[in-house]
């Protein structure tokens, strides 16, 4: 009798290759970072969403205290958000969510604005304008390695030339000859304590919108350096450089425009007289707080292109604003 005999051959189980798990390695961290790109669209554009919201019902509330008043609040508590002057209201009160910061500033009794920022968003809303980007790229420049506002500051209410700004519920601003449109078409004068909004942090927020800031003296520097002063030369005091205040200047290469205004005395008076606003021969563009009773400020004229001059901290000057 014959037998059969069969041999049962073991199955060989091939594993994967390096190259083969190197690319589902690859393939996998695609997939996630477009997942995470995704997430991030999602939050950014839900974000905007609400902050949009936000200024929609805050303008809403202000139109309502307006038709009921004939004014805008000149100011509103932060943490309310409901109107303190010149008329007490809590039924028109402007909510905001907690992590979302905002900065309302009174122009006059027929106009305002909101910038609420939240996370790296920023938008702006006023009495006349929908909820849109509160910093359009068309209102900085790129130089070197930092971003610079292409307008002087111009925030908060008028004040006189007499009359010293004070640290309280508003900000106050000085327009050259006590007349608000040189605020508009120059830019507003601020004394020290006013524009840090009462700190000594050098490099502080002070009024800028969120997302800028004060330039410090270190900030000015990196600037002048970057405009082709030596760091020696930066350091100094008195006047210094080459042509860098040229470069600043209206027209000039740097791209800045620093325009010559003028500056408020400590007297309340202006520089220069209303009627030479348009051929000042000096300008304090920009102050750095530099110590406790003293400031370094810097000044362009049509004479030098060197600028920096020592000054006090009860002239009123134009300063720019630096993103943080």
């Amino acid at each position: 009798m014959k037998t059969k005999h069969s041999l049962n051959k073991q199955a060989i189980v091939k594993g994967f290759t390096i190259v083969e798990l190197l690319i589902v390695i690859v393939i996998i961290g695609i997939l996630a970072a477009i997942t995470i790109v995704s997430y991030r669209g999602i939050t950014a554009k839900a974000n905007e969403s609400t902050i949009k919201a936000e200024l929609s019902n805050a303008n809403k509330k202000l139109a309502i205290y307006h038709a009921q008043n004939d004014t805008y609040p000149t100011a509103i508590d932060q943490t309310s958000g409901c109107p303190t002057t010149p008329i007490p209201d809590t039924q028109n009160c402007i909510k905001f969510n907690p992590d979302t910061t905002y900065i309302y500033t009174h122009k006059d009794n027929t106009s305002y604005d909101i910038i609420a920022t939240k996370g790296p968003l920023a938008y702006r809303v006023t009495e006349s304008t929908s909820p849109d980007l509160a910093f359009p790229d068309s209102d900085w420049i790129t130089i070197g390695i930092q971003r610079w506002a292409k307008k002087n500051l111009n925030v908060g209410t008028m004040v006189t030339g007499v009359t010293n700004q004070t640290n309280n519920d508003k900000i106050e601003k000085y327009c050259h000859s006590n007349i608000e449109s040189n605020c508009t078409t120059n830019g507003a004068f601020y004394q020290w304590d006013e524009v840090m909004n009462y700190t000594n942090t050098e490099g502080a927020q002070g009024i800028c919108p969120a997302g800028s800031h004060i330039p410090s003296d270190n900030d000015w520097k990196i600037l002048e350096v970057q405009l082709g002063m030596t760091q020696a030369q930066a350091d100094a005091t008195g006047w210094r450089g080459t042509d860098q205040g040229t470069q600043l200047k209206s027209g000039g290469a740097s791209g800045l425009n620093v325009s010559l205004k003028g500056y408020r005395y400590t007297d309340g008076s202006f520089y220069p007289p209303w009627f030479d606003l348009g051929r000042s021969p000096v300008v304090q563009f920009g102050v750095e707080y530099f110590g406790m009773e003293s400031l370094l400020g810097r000044e362009l004229c049509h004479c030098v292109s060197g600028y920096v001059l020592q000054g006090g901290r009860l002239f009123g000057a134009v300063p720019r604003k630096l993103t943080l």
